[in-house]
């Protein structure tokens, strides 16, 4: 069977959007787990991570949503709005040849991008080390609402939600349960 990860998602507070979101992670652990939450630690390069048990963490957030995700295995959780505007220079800064040609024939290029970049964020939280080098050495091909990235065997997961783009990382693949009253 599948690990289960949980998911949650709330307005955010101008200007509060970390806050909000470590209040949606302790609201999150508590709905799944019965228990507070325990204290977080952050990795080397300020990856979140529980100080203790088995479960794992990943939070995002934008100035309108707050997200997290807890599962039972590591997992990376990037989102933007799909309302972002993106500045034509910067997919060919941060885009693989391929994903450029992908971007560049897309009907949706703002969109496209968006996806391509919470896929990467999610990639990075998920390992922990960051945008080391450039995001361009990251290749991904995108069947929404699955993604893959080349050579790599890990799972990855796209959904929208409130005007938004949610990537998500894990090990394998996962069955994702929405929670929707915290």
């Amino acid at each position: 069977m599948p690990p289960i990860v949980y998911l949650a998602a709330a307005p955010t507070t101008a200007g509060h959007g970390s806050v909000d979101a470590h209040a949606l992670l302790g609201k999150l652990y508590h709905a799944v787990t019965g228990e507070p939450q325990p204290g977080l630690v952050l990795g080397q390069r300020g990856k979140p991570d529980f100080a203790s048990g088995p479960w794992h963490c990943s939070i995002s957030h934008t100035r309108s949503l707050a997200l997290c995700a807890l599962g039972a295995c590591p997992l990376g959780l990037d989102a933007e709005p799909l309302s972002r505007r993106v500045s034509p220079r910067l997919p060919r800064k941060v885009l693989s040849p391929q994903e450029l040609a992908a971007w560049e024939a897309s009907e949706d290029p703002d969109g496209f991008f968006l996806s391509l970049w919470t896929l990467k964020e999610s990639y990075v939280k998920y390992t922990g080390r960051g945008l080391e080098g450039y995001p361009a050495d990251l290749s991904f091909h995108l069947h929404f609402p699955e993604a893959a990235l080349t050579g790599s065997p890990l799972s990855f997961r796209l959904l929208h939600h409130s005007d938004h783009v949610i990537a998500l990382c894990t090990p394998m693949p996962c069955t994702l349960q929405l929670m929707h009253t915290l």
